[in-house]
This record gives C-alpha cells, sequence and structure tokens, in this order.
C-alpha cells in the first residue's frame, strides 16, 4: 500500500497539459484543505495569531546568530509586533538612550 502524498504547493507546470489538469482535478486532503482554511482565515484577520512563551535567553542567542549571518527569513518578521515585559522594555529604552549618548 503506497504512503499518501500531502501536496502544499502546486508543483511547477509541466509541458503537457494533461497532467496539469490531472492536478486540478486531484482530491485534496482533509488535511490540506484544514491548512488552506486557516491559512485563508488568518490572511484575512478572522483568526488570532498564534503565539508561544519562551524564555528570553532561548531567542536572543538564536536572534543574534540569524541576524550576524545576515539571515534572510529575518526580514520577514521585521515588521512583526512582539510583546514583553514592560520593566524590559523601559531598560532597553534606557540602553538606548546610553548607546545614542555615547555614539555622539
Amino acid at each position: 500500500m503506497s504512503k499518501p502524498i500531502l501536496r502544499i504547493f502546486r508543483p511547477e507546470t509541466s509541458s503537457d497539459p494533461q497532467k496539469d489538469d490531472d492536478f486540478e482535478s486531484a482530491p485534496v486532503s482533509e488535511l490540506e484543505q484544514m491548512w488552506r482554511e486557516q491559512e485563508l482565515d488568518r490572511l484575512s484577520g478572522e483568526s488570532e495569531t498564534k503565539t508561544v512563551q519562551v524564555p528570553l535567553s532561548k531567542v536572543v542567542p538564536l536572534l543574534l546568530d540569524a541576524a550576524g549571518h545576515q539571515r534572510a527569513w529575518l526580514d520577514d518578521f521585521s515588521e512583526d509586533l512582539i510583546s514583553m515585559n514592560s520593566d524590559l522594555y523601559d531598560i532597553l529604552l534606557a540602553y538606548q538612550q546610553i548607546k545614542d549618548r555615547s555614539a555622539a
């Protein structure tokens, strides 16, 4: 028995139009349909974005490494808003002011 194939992305079109028609008429798996619906809900703003809580000590080294290696995926999130403890935010603002003064 062959394993079912999960298709998320449409394969490149081939030179055979019959093959492309077969893809269009192929049945969509339940998992793929759920994924499509969730993605449409997310894009339309009808569903909440999933969040997780992670210790800062686990995130900072990864972000520093990604920034240091100029990872393209990091730019994809550059406009995303993050939540943080207000004490940390105050400390970061104070640090930014000290850093700006020393650079001047």
